[in-house]
């Protein structure tokens, strides 16, 4: 294999030297505690900050991650840039930066550091070194084994939760590297490599964009944008807040407190049907909390399309089942309610007694104007039943 280039010669390769020293600058700040948080990979790469596919490859976790993957750009790159010129290194790079970057986010959880452009330049040089004179000694078969053994270590050290690795970006950036080779190397072929490199790019980025939700594998999909709903919801900024739910719902349509949080930042933007239809997803999936508001809009509204007494009656007893041998006393108050539009009396005074005996003092006043409702509702319809004949 040919003998990389000594340091003092970072002058001629400014592309790859560049890249290496962006990469130990930035990491370094990062160890020092400084806030680079707008390069890494997030779902902020949805809303169009599509840069962060590029900047991520210049931080990096450890020590060894960084020389690890500085020592292969510079033993690789300084080859291509040598050959290739300036620009054409510089396009390669991020060729492979985006491109790995782009399918590590989409169908896992993003990532760091330049092992995608690293893999993405080992398979361009290893095709190189078969079809092309001028790298024939690029890469010898020793550094082919190390990579592919890496490549199954990694993969391996991921599934035992050893070690997370991007082992995607590994992939994606490899498959690019070899591709690119052959487009390289096969004149008569370029057009229709070159078309099936940007196909495999343009799924990339639709990938890591607006197809994520339904393509991403991660056990983490989605928790991302809902942590920032809820934050904007704490905040009082519930537009934002209804789109990073509608976002998270999408990762994970089976996630009960997703679809509440939803509910609420509709409830408060006065989208009253948008509210209604999230509250219902998260009850049918088991939210005693969304049971207990979709009971109670469908027990007190004025709207003939949302009163629905005998629907509030059946998620007011879910949302006081849930509680079991403790109830919440606000959902007895709902349950109370729920009896109560349904004509049964007695069961709502029973319940709303048992709702005050446990309510919390500020509470209490409202939940005995609710009990004097009931009772005084349950003795006119006694009085009514007597004077019938």
């Amino acid at each position: 294999m040919r003998r990389s280039p000594s340091i003092t010669e970072l002058p001629r390769y400014p592309v790859t030297a560049g890249t290496a020293m962006l990469a130990i600058g930035i990491t370094i700040a990062w160890w020092a505690k400084m806030d680079v948080s707008s390069l890494f990979e997030t779902a902020m790469i949805r809303r169009g900050e599509l840069w962060r596919l590029v900047t991520c490859i210049f931080p990096h976790l450890s020590i060894w991650h960084l020389v690890f993957n500085v020592y292969w750009l510079w033993v690789f790159g300084t080859l291509i840039e040598q050959v290739y010129g300036h620009l054409k290194t510089a396009a390669l790079i991020l060729l492979f930066a985006i491109g790995s970057s782009a399918f590590e986010f989409a169908f896992s959880s993003g990532g760091v550091g330049l092992s995608g452009v690293g893999y993405g330049l080992f398979g361009l040089l290893w095709i190189l070194s078969k079809r092309d004179e001028r790298f024939h000694d690029a890469i010898d078969q020793r550094t082919i084994q190390l990579f592919a053994v890496w490549f199954f270590i990694c993969i391996f050290t991921t599934v035992t939760k050893i070690i997370p690795v991007a082992n995607i970006a590994h992939g994606a950036g490899a498959a690019l590297g070899v591709l690119t080779g052959f487009a390289l190397t096969l004149p008569r072929l370029r057009i229709s490599i070159l078309a099936a490199i940007g196909t495999i790019l343009l799924f990339g980025l639709w990938a890591a964009t607006f197809g994520r939700p339904r393509v991403n594998l991660s056990a983490s999909g989605g928790y991302q944008e809902a942590k920032w709903g809820f934050d904007a919801l704490t905040q009082d900024r519930n537009r934002e807040a209804v789109q990073w739910f509608r976002e998270a719902v999408i990762y994970r349509p089976k996630t009960h407190e997703f679809w509440y949080d939803l509910g609420i930042a509709n409830q408060r933007l006065g989208d009253q049907s948008g509210a209604m239809a999230a509250y219902r997803q998260a009850a049918d999936l088991g939210d005693s909390s969304a049971q207990n508001n979709l009971a109670w809009a469908y027990a007190t509204s004025t709207d003939p399309a949302i009163r629905n007494p005998a629907a509030a009656l059946e998620y007011a007893h879910k949302a006081v089942t849930a509680g079991k041998d403790h109830p919440n006393p606000f959902y007895l108050d709902t349950l109370a309610e729920a009896y109560y539009v349904n004509r049964q009396f007695e069961d709502a005074v029973r319940t709303e007694r048992l709702a005050l005996a446990s309510a919390p003092p500020e509470s209490k006043s409202d939940f005995v104007k609710s009990l004097e409702k009931f009772e005084f509702a349950r003795e006119e319809n006694k009085s009514q039943a007597r004077s019938r004949p």
